[in-house]
């Protein structure tokens, strides 16, 4: 649910949010969502990536990764997939590149640098490619 803040001093008002933008299966017993969120103050939007896996009929999270963005190129395409959804490249993207990425953390150890940086490497440029 949206929350409404306004700034003081600047009359300007700023809603925080929350929106899944994209559900995905891309193997049996496995699947992902995509959201993208927006925080104020300062303003900053973010994707957040979750993996699930089917265990005794149900979903169950196992990673959840949030990219946040530092480039203003990055905060603009996020702030665009809010508006639009997740184009088909960035799809394909979501599924080829950062799924796997993500997925070798399923067995709950800690990432080491080198995961982290291609999961961040993969996320900004899933998050860029336009159509």
């Amino acid at each position: 649910m949206p929350t409404t803040v306004a700034v003081a001093n600047l009359n300007e008002v700023c809603t925080e949010f929350r929106i899944k933008v994209m559900i995905y299966s891309p193997e049996s017993g496995y699947k992902f969502d995509v959201t993208v969120q927006k925080k104020c103050f300062p303003t900053k939007w973010s994707v957040i990536f979750n993996l699930y896996k089917k265990i005794n009929n149900e979903f169950v999270q196992l990673v959840g990764v949030e990219f946040e963005s530092e480039k203003k190129e990055e905060q603009k395409a996020i702030e665009t997939i809010s508006q639009n959804g997740v184009n088909m490249l960035q799809s394909r993207a979501f599924k080829k590149k950062v799924y796997p990425a993500v997925k070798v953390l399923e067995d709950g150890d800690a990432p080491t640098e080198d995961e982290k940086k291609k999961i961040h490497t993969e996320m900004s440029k899933a998050v860029l490619l336009t159509v």
